[in-house]
Formats: C-alpha cells, sequence, structure tokens
C-alpha cells in the first residue's frame, strides 16, 4: 500500500484557510479579469467551431509528382466543345447547311481509326455545340505513362461519304458564299474541372480558343490535357482519404499549315485540326482539412495566451494579500491602527489621515506607516510566528488589561518619534530599556499587582515595542 501510495501523483496538499471565509486569497479585480477570460475564451471556441462546421477554415495543402493510371479519371463530362460563331443573324452556319463537317478520328497505337461525324449536337441559345466522345488509352514503358489513344478533331470540307443516306452536301455557290462572309471562326472550349479547397467540391471552368477558317490555309491545335490526383483528408479523427481525378488545365500549340500540306498529312481536305492528348506525369495534390486535433489545439492556443494573464492576476492578488497579512499583524500590536481612516487622491496619494476623527499629519503617518512596516514583514517568517505564539500562550489572557501598542502620531507636528514623553522622561532617568527593565515590566503587566498601578500604561506599551524589536 505504501508504494502505491508513492507512485500516487495525483497528491492534494492540505491548504488552511487563511481567515473563515476563505482558504486562498482572492479579489474583486481577480475575479471580474477571470471572467472576461473566460468569456473570450468560450466566444473564440463557439467562433472557431463555427468556421470548422461551416468550411471556412482553410485546409494544408501539398503537392508531389505523381504517376497515375487514370483510373479515376472520369472523362463522361463535357471536355470539349465546338462551336461556329454567328456574330449576326443571317451569317451562313458551315455545320447547319453541310459545308464543314466536324469529324473525330481515335489514334491507337499510332493507327489512325476511321473518321466520324461528330452527330446529335447540343443545342442552346447561342448555337450548336458539337461533343466528342473523349476516348484515351495509356501505357507504361520503363515506368513512365504514355497516351496511347489520342484524339483528333478535324474540321474538313463536306463529303457526301460521311453524310447519313439522303443528305447531300452544301451547293457550291453556298460554299463560296460562306467563305466569302468576314469573320468566319469556330470557337473551341476546353473545360477543366478542380476542387474547392473549402469544403472539397467539384469546380468547373473553362478557355476559350479561336480557330480561323480560311479556304486555303490549315490551322492546327496542339492540346495537352493536365490532369490532377486530389486527396481529400476531410474526417473528424480517423478515417480514410477521398481521391478525386481530374483534367485540370490544358497547355495549347498553335500552328497554321497551307491547306496541300494538312491535306496530304490527315489525307482529307482538312480546314482545321485539333489535337487531344494527355500528359502522363501528373500532380497529386493533399488537401489536409483541419480535424478534431487541429481545432482543440488552434482553440487551446488561444486560450493558453489569454491565460498567460493569470499571472498579472497572481501578482495583483499577492500584493494585496501581502498588504492585508501586513495590516493585520500591525492592528495585533497597534489596535488603533484599524481606526485609521485614509482618503487618497486619484492617483493614489494619500491626501488625508485621520484617527479618532482628529486630523494626523500624513508626513508623520508614512514614517510611522514605513517603519513599522519593515518591523511587521520580520515576522512573516515561520520562526519568528512560532516565537509569537510561544510568547503570547504565555501571557494571562484573562487579564483585563488589553494588549496593544498605543498609536503616538502628532498631530500637524514633524516628529519622528513614537513614544510618550512619559516614556522618554522614562528613559532619562533610567537610560535606555534594557532586557531585565522589559522582564520586569513584563511580570507586572501579566500579573495584576497593585505595586504597579501608577506605572503608566504608555511604559507598558514601551515594553511591548522592545520584544517587537527584539523578535526581528
Amino acid at each position: 500500500m505504501q508504494i502505491l501510495k508513492k507512485a500516487d501523483f495525483f497528491g492534494v496538499p492540505f491548504v488552511q484557510n487563511i481567515d473563515h471565509q476563505q482558504s486562498k486569497y482572492q479579489s474583486a479585480t481577480g475575479g471580474i479579469l477571470s471572467i472576461t477570460i473566460c468569456v473570450l475564451s468560450l466566444s473564440y471556441a463557439f467562433w472557431v467551431t463555427y468556421l470548422w462546421q461551416s468550411n471556412q477554415m482553410n485546409p494544408k495543402i501539398s503537392r508531389e509528382h505523381y504517376v497515375s493510371d487514370y483510373s479515376l479519371l472520369d472523362l463522361s463530362e463535357d471536355v470539349v466543345r465546338l462551336l461556329f460563331w454567328k456574330d449576326y443573324d443571317n451569317k451562313i452556319d458551315p455545320f447547319a447547311n453541310n459545308i464543314l463537317l466536324p469529324l473525330v478520328i481515335y489514334a491507337q497505337n499510332n493507327t489512325l481509326t476511321e473518321a466520324k461525324i461528330i452527330e446529335n449536337p447540343l443545342n442552346t441559345t447561342v448555337g450548336d455545340f458539337y461533343i466528342p466522345d473523349m476516348k484515351f488509352g495509356f501505357s507504361y514503358y520503363n515506368g513512365y505513362i504514355y497516351t496511347s489513344n489520342e484524339i483528333y478533331i478535324e474540321i474538313v470540307l463536306c463529303s457526301e461519304q460521311y453524310l447519313k443516306p439522303g443528305e447531300k452536301c452544301a451547293s457550291p455557290e453556298l460554299t463560296e458564299e460562306f467563305f466569302a462572309q468576314a469573320n468566319n471562326l469556330i470557337i473551341v472550349e476546353f473545360y477543366s474541372t478542380t476542387v474547392d479547397p473549402r469544403d472539397g467540391s467539384k469546380q468547373r471552368g473553362f478557355q476559350e480558343y479561336y480557330v480561323s477558317i480560311e479556304q486555303k490555309l490549315c490551322y492546327v491545335l496542339n492540346t495537352f490535357f493536365k490532369t490532377n490526383l486530389f486527396e481529400l483528408q476531410n474526417y473528424f479523427l480517423f478515417g480514410t482519404s477521398d481521391y478525386k481525378e481530374y483534367i485540370v488545365d490544358t497547355q495549347i500549340q498553335t500552328q497554321t499549315s497551307s491547306f496541300e500540306y494538312c491535306k496530304n498529312t490527315f489525307q482529307n481536305d482538312v480546314i482545321a485540326v485539333i489535337y487531344l492528348g494527355m500528359k502522363g506525369t501528373q500532380e497529386k495534390v493533399i488537401l489536409e482539412y483541419p480535424r478534431l486535433g487541429d481545432l482543440l489545439a488552434n482553440i487551446g492556443s488561444i486560450v493558453s495566451i489569454l491565460f498567460m494573464l493569470k499571472y498579472i492576476i497572481m501578482f495583483i492578488n499577492e500584493h494585496y494579500l501581502n498588504k492585508k497579512i501586513l495590516n493585520e499583524v500591525i492592528s495585533y500590536y497597534y489596535p488603533e491602527f484599524k481606526k485609521i481612516q485614509i482618503t487618497k487622491n486619484w492617483r493614489g496619494r494619500i491626501v488625508q489621515v485621520r484617527l479618532n476623527q482628529a486630523e494626523i499629519n500624513v508626513r508623520s503617518y508614512m514614517k510611522f506607516y514605513d517603519k513599522v512596516s519593515k518591523q511587521m514583514r520580520q515576522k512573516f517568517s515561520y520562526l519568528n510566528l512560532l516565537y509569537e505564539i510561544s510568547r503570547f500562550s504565555e501571557m494571562n489572557f484573562g487579564n483585563p488589561i488589553q494588549f496593544g501598542i498605543k498609536i503616538n502620531i502628532p498631530q500637524y507636528k514633524d516628529s519622528e518619534t513614537l513614544v510618550s514623553q512619559k516614556s522618554e522622561k522614562f528613559f532619562e532617568n533610567n537610560g535606555i530599556l534594557n532586557e531585565d527593565d522589559a522582564e520586569i515590566l513584563s511580570q507586572a503587566r501579566s500579573n495584576i499587582d497593585k505595586n504597579f498601578d501608577l506605572i503608566s500604561e504608555e511604559l507598558y506599551n514601551e515594553v511591548d515595542y522592545y520584544y517587537l524589536n527584539k523578535i526581528s
């Protein structure tokens, strides 16, 4: 049992009361500051919790290079859209009138598939969007990933081999009228997806590029998609990460070639070519959202700073505690000290001192208080307390004579003495009070003796004053 008791580091000390009201000194100033600190701490805790629940706290974001197999990449959403720009109502649309055809070709291991027309346009208020199916293939070589399947979108002159049965290409007159139009542009929109860092939700954006249409030129747009793998560590305390993979950006290289060059290269009457490829190496983005531990650490750091004010409160309480005990000890030796009334100005300086309705010289009071305070502070030691207890226990407390030293401070006089004139006469006649004299007078005061009735009370006070100085 003794070993277990010694191992207990949760032991508590026995605390004695300062008085009957409290075991430790507490002040109103400390109470005000304590309540203020608690209110501020709770307010900050509620505010941080609100920010956490409403996803307004920024996560920690780290990045690293990563080689992905693109298994999480979702290409079902729109990535590329084509639209002929009609800046006025009567402008000829080459796609709607079979002047130009949007074709899609897939390259599988450097082998081109058969070209197919992009059908089922998306009708909107700004025009018809042509959206190709995104089909990419990837392969590994020496630890690196490569795009094995690419996509080519070709804008070609109309050929009936790509049309449905019964459909025909536009007449040469309409074709010539179309190329004679000003500002023939095809808008290519590249859509990207990223993650909102606040809550991990998906965000969409797009970039626009313009392809000029001219009959004798071929416009080439080489497009490389950049992808990111997002790891979302968004859980309360423990859990698994959520992974998302998106196309986040495009890198585009443009060039203009002759119509004959593109015709020989792609074996078709090509006006514009859009190459779509994928960059093999991607970036992995880790979003670590604040967890419960981070939340508590955030709150705890601010609360700790606020509670550093406790040292100021403890200093204030210590000051007032020492002052209170000092005044109490002085009152034991000088009972009249409790009757002293002090008036201070707004700066805390003493401007008036009164005792028994009589005004006392402030300078004399300060000299008295400073001198007595120095003597009383020496009694705060443990040995002096034991000595005082033993000395008081030897006295006859049944003695009707009140124990205590009478305060003798001149009223409106510049005097530094604290003894009465009768005591001064006693010193003149008998010399300085020595230990034997003090012992005789102390015994006489303890034992009520009629032979000592004529001895003044002020002289008895000098006896106590002697013992008071003797202890220190």
